[in-house]
């Protein structure tokens, strides 16, 4: 760990602040991962729909996206393993999601009350952040698990096309218009 980290060692290292950046570290891997099943499901759905006849043209297909990404981005982490745990290409890793889900619960709603006697020691708080890092890790293997399987369904949406152009293309334009345009809202503060 100390490789990824080199701070952690020497004088002056204030090990509270880095249990700190850890947690959010750690926080931000169980965002990318959430962010990573909500887009699995969204492709997933949209792929039976379109082999199932459902889609008839670009407005069927944007109306059940749009539908798809309401009810995916509504749902909790839990309630987002649980739409896609019986789909074929997620099921082996089910249980891991549901285990790093517990994990996840534990930061958001445990963490700082149960651990906080942890910051006032050198020995415990580097322990504590050597246990987040081997977790982040586990969340980043699950999130790149995730993203496999939904690249794998939109290749197979898109086939004979270039998929990772589409992306670079698509990616080109967001970052233009957030260039042009920088959205100064900002959501815990806008959303009523």
């Amino acid at each position: 760990m100390l490789d990824e980290f080199p701070e952690l060692v020497g004088n002056g290292v204030d090990l509270q602040k880095e249990v700190l950046s850890h947690f959010g570290l750690l926080f931000s891997g169980y965002a990318l991962l959430e962010a990573a099943i909500q887009n699995f499901y969204i492709f997933y759905e949209q792929r039976r729909a379109v082999m199932a006849g459902e889609l008839k043209n670009l407005q069927d297909w944007q109306s059940n996206h749009d539908k798809l990404e309401r009810k995916a981005f509504s749902a909790t982490l839990g309630g987002l393993i649980t739409l896609v745990s019986k789909c074929p290409e997620i099921s082996p890793g089910i249980g891991e999601l549901k285990d790093l889900k517990k994990s996840r619960n534990y930061f958001a709603h445990h963490f700082f009350r149960a651990e906080n006697d942890k910051l006032f020691s050198e020995a415990a708080s580097l322990h504590l952040i050597f246990g987040m890092n081997e977790l982040r890790h586990r969340v980043k293997m699950a999130e790149n698990f995730v993203e496999v399987a939904s690249i794998d369904i939109i290749k197979e949406m898109y086939a004979g096309q270039n998929f990772e152009e589409m992306v670079a293309d698509c990616m080109k334009e967001i970052e233009s218009v957030a260039v042009r345009s920088p959205c100064m809202d900002f959501g815990w503060i806008s959303e009523e």
